[in-house]
């Protein structure tokens, strides 16, 4: 008796029947044995198959299905929980006299998509990873597929609507790729595309676009009908309207074409109506969500520079209109049944909300059951989102985001660089804004965004389960990602790749490895370059060690380990590496310290593991991803590869007598001893009171032997080695060890409060004699826990470090009659250092003093004056209109101030320097005066807008400044 038998009815849906014959060939792979899939017509011819087989599966689709209608006509199943519903299946297990003990798996979907989830639903089970095709990963063999009753279930429809990808920016990777592969973009590449998107429980695509023309591309219709077959709903991208994509007018305009030669509705307009028309006629069968409005060709803005607001909105109102009557007379009757979207995409956003003198599309009539497609700006920040009377529009709201960027200022399309706390904060707040009918995320070539693209499709799918009530679940989610691709991988192999996962898309959202540069970190202050080059080194390692693991119990996985996490992983780090050997290569050059050319040379290795990589990536799995890492990805200068720069290494020439130059560690102080130059520098490392060890290091700056030692130091503290010499070849530097023994110390301090300079190191050098001085924190007040006590001259506070937190309440929000409760959370391992604090609900706004949640931070000062305030936030987008990100500031019980995080007149993707530094940087800081007491204070902040998350403070003195650095300057000293 065979195992297992697919049957299914000779009128299912095609690609119903597509789909069972992948599931059959997945519980192959599992089982080694491939299920037949046979074909009937009624209840009888089943019961004859169940007599061959332990299990019959049977996909059957509600309202195509007339098994489906006598089964519940003999109540045997009951289908009320699916019925009229969209994308919603059941598994229900059944057992009768008449099949011989054999089980009956039914597995009913409520429509053609939610029939191939149900199948989908039994890979799932079996271990098999969506990406099963897509990256030709193996999953983990059973002897046998052991269903059970217990599994019986009901699915219920999808958080969103529309749930999809958008491939894009696909030159030179995708379309490389596409021609090496497949030799085009027709359906040989599209059925892969379908089948991944279906996996992933998405059902909406936006395809390729730059060069492709997916109607055309097939051959012919053949990509729309094979879409079609599998039940993908297709769109065009945010500027392709009337289901026709922008190559097509390029290859089908001129001086004699029925289409005219100009993209221009006001002296073309005959031609672009035909343009129209004709895509609606030869496409509009299809299922599919159809882009309205119009913008430039190449995605430029439609009128020119001098057109005025009124005039693009009048334009664009006739666009509509007239798309609406070419969809009423080629589609439907009733437009209002069709599936249309208007991106308020750049500009269209202003056009769409109008200003005090002219009224924008908002609630016109063109647009009335049309989805409006809100965007972020291109970096993963969400632009405007819907108001709450807003929210009351009938076609809904559907969100445009970014894995993936070509465009000001800095694109990024190479390697995945994109980090799920981000994506689950942003879309989070999305969702609960009302957008919930259609999310699309461009992901550019597919490559390496798996990871990324399956928590965006996830979340989107089961939004209560990762959404919102998922606070800091990005981790859980990252462990179960991992058990899906390599479930036959140890737990402990498991938890490194999770944590090889993790760790590099948090390092690299720091700084997009496409905007790094040397200098972008500082190469010594805070240590941020040399603990994110321990950090790159540490992760790197376990990579390696993993892959090494991969590579000699289970080298089938090759292929695959190396797709979704090896190359994403060990390319984007080294390339980050690269430009941080190459900031310290550059500053010790300007030292003359001959170790800047072992730095330097590091850079060339770099370098040339880049093209290993990208090679090897290339031919891996015989070619399956050659042509994918073909993207730009080194030095951009500006937002396209023009001018793009490999790093500048610079070459120190020995001098030519003994020297060497004593440094500062996390400092730039350095002196080489000269006594006709001031060589007196200041260690401050243990004005922070929990440091115990800080570091002096000294550079050759000749390859003659350069001798030194360490001729004075407080008997407190331990130096090691106290002497030795330099050869600027083989020993080109030196690091001391200074440790501090703070027992010794507190016997001969001098009792009094504050700081003093009460220790003193000199190191001989061949010039003369450097001096450094030691100041220690005294004395330290006694404060309550929690507090941060200045030590070091300035106080830095993570934000989660709160020393106490009140909650508000959503005054217009209220549950079973009571308000709203409003309060901070954290987020984990969320920004540029540790973490970040937002207020939850994401859609409540505060009145300070009133409903308004607050976080106090408590610290002391010795000295009373002015002080400046640094907030350190993500660079946020206001959710409104009015570009108000606000929050407010409150010192010692004082009047509460309320500040905006942007300026005023500020516009997202200006061309300007605030929004491109704070997407960059991924950081956006601002600074407020705060007038301090002697003692302890207790700073509050607010939540007073949505969208405000707060990182990090900093308090120092007027007039004094902080080392500057790009991560910020590390947590100070706090009971």
């Amino acid at each position: 008796m065979e195992e297992i038998i697919f049957w299914m009815e000779d009128a299912a849906d095609s690609g119903v029947k597509k789909i069972a014959d992948k599931v059959a060939g997945d519980v192959e792979l599992v089982t080694d044995r491939r299920p037949r899939v046979l074909y009937g017509t009624s209840q009888e011819e089943l019961a004859d198959v169940a007599e061959r087989a332990e299990t019959v599966i049977v996909p059957a689709t509600v309202g195509k299905s007339r098994l489906l209608e006598q089964m519940e006509e003999e109540k045997r199943i009951g289908l009320e929980q699916i019925r009229g519903k969209r994308e919603c299946y059941g598994w229900f297990f059944l057992n009768d006299p008449e099949w011989h003990g054999t089980q009956i798996l039914l597995i009913a979907g409520s429509d053609k998509r939610g029939t191939i989830y149900g199948l989908f639903h039994l890979s799932e089970l079996l271990g098999v990873s969506p990406f099963v095709d897509w990256c030709g990963i193996r999953p983990p063999h059973r002897e046998h597929v052991g269903l059970r009753a217990s599994m019986a279930c009901v699915a219920g429809e999808p958080s969103v609507r529309y749930r999809g990808f958008f491939i894009n920016d696909e030159w030179p990777a995708f379309g490389t790729w596409c021609n090496r592969r497949f030799g085009g973009f027709g359906t040989s590449v599209y059925e892969h595309v379908f089948e991944l998107l279906l996996r992933l429980k998405g059902n909406y695509l936006w395809p390729a676009m730059w060069s492709a023309r997916f109607g055309d591309d097939g051959p012919g219709l053949a990509n729309a009908k094979l879409a079609d077959e599998y039940g993908i709903i297709m769109g065009m991208s945010h500027h392709e309207p009337c289901l026709r994509q922008g190559e097509e007018y390029k290859y089908l305009r001129g001086k004699d074409s029925v289409y005219g030669d100009a993209w221009n509705f006001r002296t073309n307009r005959e031609g672009i109506i035909r343009f129209w028309k004709d895509g609606l006629l030869r496409r509009g069968k299809f299922e599919n969500v159809i882009t309205l409005g119009m913008r430039g060709e190449a995605d430029t803005a439609i009128l020119g520079e001098k057109a005025t607001l009124e005039d693009n909105i009048e334009l664009l109102r006739d666009v509509l209109k007239t798309q609406n009557e070419l969809i009423r007379e080629c589609v439907d009757e009733d437009v209002k049944r069709v599936p249309r979207m208007l991106a308020l995409y750049k500009e269209v956003e202003a056009f769409f909300y109008g200003n005090d003198q002219t009224a924008g599309l908002m609630g016109s009539e063109e647009l009335e059951d049309v989805i409006l497609l809100l965007c972020d700006d291109n970096y993963g920040n969400l632009r405007t989102l819907p108001t709450k009377e807003m929210r009351t529009h009938k076609g809904g709201y559907g969100m445009y985001y970014h894995l993936d960027y070509h465009g000001w200022p800095i694109s990024y399309e190479w390697i995945n660089s994109s980090y799920l706390p981000k994506i689950w904060e942003q879309m989070t707040t999305a969702y609960e804004f009302g957008v919930r009918e259609l999310w699309i995320v461009n992901v550019g070539d597919i490559a390496t965004q798996e990871f990324p693209l399956s928590y965006f499709l996830d979340m989107a799918y089961d939004f209560g389960r990762w959404g919102s009530g998922a606070v800091n679940q990005t981790a859980e989610y990252t462990r179960q990602w991992t058990r899906q691709q390599f479930g036959s991988f140890t737990e402990e192999i498991q938890e490194q790749i999770a944590d090889v996962l993790q760790g590099y898309t948090r390092l690299i959202q720091k700084r997009r490895p496409e905007a790094m540069r040397a200098m972008v970190y500082h190469p010594v202050h805070g240590r941020e370059t040399q603990d994110t080059l321990e950090e790159i080194k540490r992760i790197l390692t376990e990579a390696e060690r993993v892959y090494a693991w991969v590579k000699e119990h289970a080298p089938e996985y090759e292929a695959a380990f190396v797709a979704l996490i090896y190359y994403p992983a060990a390319g984007t780090l080294n390339l980050t590496r690269m430009h941080l050997l190459a900031g310290m290569n550059q500053y010790l050059a300007k030292l003359g310290a001959l170790r800047a050319n072992d730095y330097g040379d590091a850079v060339e290795q770099c370098l040339k593991r880049d093209r290993e990589l990208v090679t090897a990536y290339h031919q891996m799995d015989h070619g399956r991803w050659d042509g994918m890492g073909a993207s730009e990805h080194i030095g951009f200068v500006h937002w396209n590869e023009d001018e793009c720069l490999n790093p500048v290494i610079h070459r120190v020439l020995p001098a030519d007598k003994p020297r060497l130059v004593v440094t500062v560690d996390q400092t730039m102080q350095h002196a080489e001893g000269s006594p006709w130059l001031t060589e007196s520098m200041k260690l401050p490392d243990f004005l922070d009171p929990a440091c115990r060890s800080a570091g002096i290091t000294l550079y050759g700056l000749s390859e003659c032997e350069a001798a030194y030692e360490v001729t004075e130091k407080p008997e407190w503290l331990s130096v090691c080695p106290m002497q030795g010499v330099l050869d600027g070849k083989k020993h080109n530097y030196e690091k001391l060890e200074l440790v501090m023994n703070r027992e010794r110390w507190a016997m001969n301090r001098d009792g009094n409060t504050g700081t003093s300079a009460c220790g003193v190191l000199e190191i001989k050098t061949p010039s003369g004699c450097c001096r450094i001085e030691i100041p220690v924190c005294e004395n330290l007040p006694e404060v309550p826990e929690g507090t941060f006590v200045d030590t070091a001259g300035y106080i830095v506070m993570e934000a989660e470090h709160y020393a106490d937190r009140k909650d508000g309440y959503a005054a217009d929000g209220k549950r079973e009659g009571k308000n709203e409760k409003v309060r901070f959370q954290c987020i984990r391992d969320y920004g540029k250092t540790r973490s970040a604090m937002k207020a939850f609900p994401v859609t409540a706004y505060g009145v300070p003093g009133e409903n308004a949640p607050y976080l106090e931070y408590h610290f002391w000062v010795s000295k009373p004056g002015g002080y400046v305030l640094t907030l350190y936030m993500q660079p946020s987008n206001p959710v409104a209109n009015d570009q108000k990100l606000c929050y407010g500031v409150q010192n010692n019980g004082g009047e509460i101030r309320i500040y905006n995080a942007v300026p005023e007149g500020y516009r997202i993707g200006d061309q300007g320097e605030f929004w491109a530094k704070g997407v960059l940087d991924q950081i956006r800081r601002q600074e407020i005066p705060v007038s301090c007491r002697s003692g302890i204070n207790r700073l509050r902040i607010y939540s007073v807008t949505p969208g405000f998350v707060l990182e990090k403070l900093l308090i120092r003195p007027e007039g004094t400044d902080v080392l500057e650095s790009y991560l910020g300057p590390k947590e100070t000293y706090h009971t």
